[in-house]
C-alpha cells in the first residue's frame, strides 16, 4: 500500500512538471547533510537499526548531496509550484567507523581473536522526490531571499555489510547482509537568498520517513583443510528503524 501511495504521488508531480514546463526554470543544488536525532546517533551494535530488532540508530555520518529544482509560475509574483528530486549519501559517522576500525561487532565472542573483519560497510543512498510551493521576495534585481517547502516520496538504499571470521575448527565464515530498498513519506522545509538571480545560498531540513530494516542474509562456511564449501539456506532479517532526518546547507545554480 505504502508503495502504490508513493508510485501515485510520484505520477502526479510528473504530470504536473509535464503541463507547467513552459513557464519554468530550475536549479542545481550542491551541499552537505548533517544527519540529525537517531538517525546520526551510534552507541552499540545493540541499539544500531541495522544489526538489532530494536535498535533505532542509524550512525549516518556527514554526508552530501545533489539536488534539482524546477519552479513553476502560477501567476502569481513570487508565488511558484517546486517539483524537486535530490540525492544524498551518507557514510559511517565516527563513532561507528572506530567500531569498524577495530573489527568490533554483534558477533563478539563467535570467532577467534583477531580474526573477524569488515569486508564491506553499510552505506546510505536516498533519492527523495517532492512537489511543492516557493515563495521569493526580490528586494532589487540583484538580491532576493526565498522560503520553500514541499512533500512526496523518498526512495531509500542500504548497501550490504560482509563480514568475515574464523570459527574454532578453523572454518572460515562469510557473511552476507543485503538490506531491502523501501519508500516512505517525506518533506522538507528551505530558507535562502539569492543573487544576481542566478546564484543561491541556502539551508533545509529533510524528514525523509520512517521504515522498518530488513533483509535477506547469507552464510557461506569454507573448510581450508577439507577444500569444501557449505552455504546456508538463505535467511530473512528483521532489524529495526531507521528514520533519515537531516539538515542541509547549500548552493545553488539557476537556470
Amino acid at each position: 500500500m505504502n508503495k502504490l501511495k508513493s508510485l501515485i504521488i510520484l505520477s502526479l508531480m510528473l504530470f504536473v512538471g509535464g503541463q507547467m514546463m513552459g513557464q519554468s526554470h530550475g536549479a542545481l543544488y550542491l551541499g552537505f547533510s548533517l544527519p540529525l536525532d537517531k538517525y546520526g546517533e551510534f552507541e552499540d551494535f545493540n541499539k544500531f537499526a541495522l544489526t538489532s530488532s530494536n535498535g533505532k540508530d542509524g550512525g549516518a555520518g556527514v554526508g552530501f548531496d545533489v539536488g534539482l529544482k524546477w519552479y513553476f509560475n502560477v501567476g502569481v509574483e513570487g508565488l511558484g509550484v517546486m517539483l524537486s528530486f535530490d540525492g544524498f549519501y551518507n557514510g559511517p559517522n565516527p563513532s561507528l567507523k572506530e567500531k569498524y576500525r577495530y573489527n568490533e561487532s554483534e558477533f563478539d565472542g563467535q570467532y577467534k581473536p583477531e580474526t573477524f573483519s569488515y569486508r564491506s560497510k553499510p552505506r546510505y543512498i536516498n533519492i527523495p522526490a517532492m512537489l511543492g510551493i516557493n515563495y521569493i521576495h526580490d528586494f532589487n534585481p540583484n538580491f532576493g531571499i526565498y522560503a520553500e517547502a514541499g512533500a512526496g516520496a523518498n526512495a531509500s538504499f542500504i548497501t550490504e555489510k560482509e563480514t568475515r571470521g574464523e570459527l574454532d575448527d578453523l572454518i572460515i565464515e562469510v557473511r552476507t547482509q543485503q538490506y531491502d530498498s523501501f519508500f516512505s513519506f517525506a518533506w522538507q522545509v528551505g530558507v535562502g537568498i539569492e543573487v544576481a538571480k542566478s546564484f543561491r545560498i541556502g539551508c533545509s531540513f529533510y524528514d525523509l520517513g520512517r521504515a522498518a530494516v530488513k533483509g535477506e542474509e547469507t552464510v557461506r562456511r569454507t573448510n581450508p583443510v577439507e577444500y569444501s564449501i557449505d552455504v546456508e539456506p538463505t535467511h530473512y532479517n528483521t532489524f529495526g528503524e531507521l528514520r533519515p532526518i537531516m539538515f542541509l546547507g547549500r548552493i545553488g545554480f539557476s537556470f
